[in-house]
This record gives C-alpha cells, sequence and structure tokens, in this order.
C-alpha cells in the first residue's frame, strides 16, 4: 500500500519536478550523509536507497555520500553538526529526544501495535507535526525509516517477565525515558554510545543491551551475548534528516525530489525490516543464542503506567495525554 501511494505521488510530480529542476541542474550539490549504523545495517541500506534515487532523479544535480559506522560522529554530534549547517544528512534513532522530549511519545514501550499501526501514525497528521516541531529546530525530516521493533539480549538468563530482568547491568541508548523504562522493570540501567557497546558487553561492564534483532546480526552481538528474548518493547523510529539551512538552500524541484526520495527510501527500509526479522532469529540461533518469547502481557501491564508518569513530567502533561492517546489507538477503531 506504502509503495502504490509513493509511486502515484512520484508519477504525479514528475512533470512538476522536472520543469522545476531545468534551470538547476546546472549546479551540482554534495552532500556528506551519516549514520551510526554499518554497512549491514538496515538504515545504512535505507541511505544506499536514497543516494541511488536521488542522484538519478536529479540527473546529476545532487551528489551523496555516504559514511557508515559513525565515521562523522555519533548521533547527537550528528544533530548538532545538521543544526549548525556543516552536515547535511544523517540519521537519527533515540537520540532526537535530545532535540525535542515530546518525541519520547514514540519511544514509549508498546505505544505500537504493529508496523501497519507505524504506518498510519507516521504518515498521517502525526508525522506532519513532529515535521514541524524538528523544523523548528534546524531538522528537515526526508523520511521516517525502519530499524525495527526492539528486543533483548543479555548473558545472565531467558527473559520472560520484567521481574527476570532484576539486577541485569543493561545498556541504554542516551535517553533518560530508556532509563527509566528499563529500571522500573527492575534492571541496572545506563546510557552508552552505541559505538562503545559491543566492549562494554565483552568486558561484563554491561550485562544486556536492547536493540532490533537486526544490530544483534550486524554488529555480532551473538558472540557477547547468550539470550536473545523477544519483548518487542519498542519500535524505533529512524528519522532521515537533513540540515534545515542546507534543504532550504536548493531550488524548490530539488527540494520535492529530496523528500520523495526520502519517502521512497524509507518504504524500502520497512519492507527490508518485515523481511529480516524471521531470517535473522534463525541465523542468531545457529550462532548458539537462546531464543525465548517473552510474556508480552507482563510487560505491557508493567509498562503502560509509564505513559502517565512521563506526560506528568511534559510542560504541557494535558496535551501529551491526548497526543499519547491519538497515536496509541490510530487506525484501531477505539
Amino acid at each position: 500500500m506504502r509503495y502504490q501511494r509513493l509511486f502515484s505521488l512520484a508519477i504525479a510530480c514528475a512533470v512538476v519536478l522536472g520543469l522545476a529542476v531545468g534551470s538547476a541542474v546546472a549546479k551540482s550539490y554534495k552532500f556528506r550523509a551519516n549514520t551510526v549504523g554499518n554497512k549491514d545495517s538496515i538504515t545504512y541500506a535505507g541511505l544506499e536507497k536514497f543516494k541511488e534515487l536521488i542522484e538519478s532523479r536529479s540527473g546529476g544535480a545532487i551528489n551523496v555520500k555516504l559514511f557508515d559506522s559513525g565515521a562523522l560522529g555519533d548521533q547527537v554530534s550528528g544533530i548538532e553538526s545538521m543544526q549548525a549547517g556543516t552536515l547535511a544528512i544523517a540519521t537519527v534513532e533515540t537520540p532526537i529526544t535530545t532535540v525535542d522530549k515530546m518525541l519520547g511519545v514514540t519511544a514509549l514501550p508498546y505505544i505500537f501495535r504493529d508496523r501497519e499501526h507505524v504506518e498510519t501514525v507516521m504518515e498521517g497528521p502525526i508525522g506532519e507535526f513532529i515535521k514541524a516541531r524538528l523544523g523548528d529546530k534546524g531538522l528537515h525530516v526526508l523520511g521516517y525509516m525502519e530499524s525495527g521493533f526492539r528486543q533483548i539480549t543479555n548473558n545472565k538468563r531467558p527473559i520472560y517477565k520484567p521481574s527476570d530482568l532484576k539486577g541485569i547491568k543493561m545498556r541504554t541508548p542516551n535517553s533518560k525515558l530508556r532509563v527509566k523504562i528499563f529500571n522500573s522493570y527492575g534492571a541496572n540501567a545506563s546510557p552508552l554510545p552505541f559505538n562503545e557497546l559491543y566492549t562494554a558487553l565483552q568486558t561484563g561492564v554491561f550485562d544486556a543491551q536492547e536493540n532490533p534483532v537486526i544490530w544483534v546480526k550486524t554488529t555480532k552481538f551473538y558472540e557477547v551475548q547468550d539470550y536473545l528474548s523477544i519483548t518487542n518493547h519498542l519500535y524505533t523510529v529512524t528519522y532521515l534528516l537533513m540540515s534545515q539551512e542546507k534543504f532550504q538552500a536548493l531550488p524548490k524541484g530539488l527540494q520535492l525530489m529530496m523528500e520523495q526520495a526520502g519517502a521512497d527510501a524509507a518504504a524500502y527500509t520497512v519492507e527490508v525490516g518485515r523481511k529480516a526479522e524471521g531470517e535473522i532469529v534463525d541465523f542468531l540461533k545457529g550462532k548458539g543464542m537462546k531464543v525465548n518469547d517473552a510474556n508480552s502481557a507482563a510487560f505491557q501491564k508493567a509498562s503502560t503506567p509509564l505513559w502517565d508518569e512521563w506526560a506528568a513530567e511534559q510542560k504541557d502533561p494535558k496535551f501529551t495525554k491526548q497526543l499519547i492517546k491519538t497515536i496509541s489507538t490510530a487506525g484501531s477503531g477505539r
């Protein structure tokens, strides 16, 4: 459905874009794009697709050079560089809350039911609301890519219910909300940059981490983690962002092309993520990881009170509660 809609939009815009870009092709634009994912990650695959699409559609007017594994900095420094206009494009996940705490709403546990729910939310009014907020912070949203539903790995024991995390040293991304979530489950949680995580798990600084399974494969966490527990506690929205300064400097036709390429690349990552999940779990089993399905009802019960607690911490708790309700019930008929 998403591909059909995007394809139709691309056809509808083709003539307009061609006319708008005609006067701009004499000038070329070179942009750098950074991701903390390595070359086997969904985010890098998404950036590759974006590069392919925009370079082809712009007829060479735009060239994008990709940097993986945080070669140009971590996610927080990437945000700061885009806001300063020294970096054009980057993918950002959980650390987006360092820009706007309100965006932690998409990182509340179990707020998304499935990918169809995510699509309904992020391609609707909520997605536009987020774009506007980030635009005010100097960041232009080109697309909402997938990183996937997050699961828990550790080297202590299988995790079936929240209390099984008691005393486990859990690494989280740089997010006060994520730390709060896992501490409420009973873990001993604290943040650490992603590029330091493998060594921290290997040396025992942390016992556990939580990420989509594709990261467990691509970063070889299976070498230093024994257990994979399928919790689906969070869906990671990956923000494909561009410096607002650099975006606004483009001719209107190229701006539209960038947004269309971003939307198409985002749709591509969702399909990659959907296909990869089952295959990767089998791969991890083959590498010796012990896999179990967690008691999702127990985790959801422990998580829901956090929604109200988080809302109460925001500047406008009443508005935030309504936002949470709008997202959590979207597409459900409730």
